[in-house]
């Protein structure tokens, strides 16, 4: 049964018979009943509703905020809002493959579109009190900025999967303020991107992404204060000691770094097990296991589903008479046990 509350003229909402009456983005619509298909989904279909299933679990996080600092854009017969223009502009080129999964390019993502001109960020670190400093200079000037315009740092922390905006850090002719993490972000990997407001709230800028630094834990001194080294690495436990915001290009290299000598640590144990009887020589180990070159994942990915859709999609590959399966990955195809090492660059993505 439908509804018509504005007489007989008026929109409906309901169903009468195979016939729906429905509003959206506030137009009245008719439309037939769907029905669900008996038709399997193909390759492409799979792909894309993975990459919708994505790319919409991750917007939901800064929902708020855009849609508070982006405004509603006219795309030729319907308003977007600011979720809406995130969700568009990741699905056109804000998507990487890694071993066959789509993952979102986080440094792709804009989270304020405004006229007010941004300052320079020129550095965001670690004090030993645990709190942030960031550095900025007043290069970039015209009419509309003034010094009373405040910063806004927006943040998003990977492993949680929580996303928090701290305003008001610090006014443009300040050039340095602080501002602290929320308690319980003590781990993790965080991005940050940094926003600037008019003092009256009537103008902002566009976002400007920053980098990422890891959390691993606080580490108490003999006086209470956060320990943060001198950027030591520490082989043993993977830590590095990070005490600044850095650009995702010099985190992949560190990660991939302590990546590589992890495993070349742990082929030097392997090689150090006692012989067994009847063999003469050590057996040739590689320094990957099966599937273990497929799980590292360098940092500035995500991927969050609401739903498991697709698994492993998969390209065919001629091999004379076979077809032969193999997972695609960003860094090209991988027969067998290959090394890390022939990576030349950790960021180049699959040519489809």
């Amino acid at each position: 049964m439908a509804e018509i509350k504005q007489g007989i003229l008026g929109a409906v909402r309901g169903k009468i018979g195979p016939v729906v009456g429905c509003i959206w983005r506030g137009v009245n619509y008719l439309r037939t009943k769907p029905r669900k298909s008996s038709k399997k989904a193909t390759p492409k279909q799979l792909l894309q509703w993975d990459k919708m299933s994505l790319v919409s679990t991750y917007a939901s996080k800064f929902r708020d905020f855009v849609n508070a600092h982006c405004p509603a854009v006219h795309n030729g017969e319907k308003w977007m809002n600011g979720k809406e223009q995130m969700i568009s502009r990741l699905m056109k080129q804000g998507i990487t493959i890694i071993d066959g999964l789509q993952h979102i390019v986080i440094e792709k993502t804009i989270l304020s579109i405004g006229n007010l001109a941004p300052a320079v960020i020129r550095k965001i670190n670690i004090l030993k009190t645990g709190k942030f400093k960031v550095q900025w200079d007043n290069s970039l000037v015209n009419a509309l900025t003034l010094d009373t315009d405040s910063l806004t740092m927006m943040l998003y922390n990977e492993d949680l999967d929580l996303f928090t905006a701290i305003p008001n850090i610090g006014n443009r002719g300040d050039k340095y303020a602080h501002f602290s993490l929320p308690q319980e972000w003590n781990k993790g990997k965080v991005y940050f991107w940094s926003m600037w407001k008019s003092a009256d709230g009537s103008i902002h800028s566009t976002s400007c992404f920053h980098g990422m630094i890891e959390l691993i834990g606080e580490q108490e001194t003999g006086n209470g204060e956060q320990e943060t080294g001198n950027g030591e690495q520490e082989t043993g436990n993977r830590q590095q000691e990070i005490t600044e915001v850095m650009p995702l290009e010099q985190v992949q290299e560190i990660a991939l770094k302590q990546y590589l000598e992890e495993v070349v640590s742990t082929t030097e144990a392997e090689s150090s097990l006692p012989l067994k009887e009847g063999e003469t020589t050590p057996p040739v180990r590689h320094p990957f296991n099966e599937g273990e070159l497929k799980k590292w994942t360098p940092p500035g990915y995500t991927r969050r589903i609401n739903k498991q859709i697709i698994k492993h999609p998969k390209e065919v590959k001629e091999k004379g008479d076979k077809k032969e399966y193999t997972p695609t990955s960003p860094f090209g195809i991988i027969d067998g046990a290959r090394s890390i090492l022939e990576i030349s660059d950790i960021r180049v993505e699959q040519k489809e």
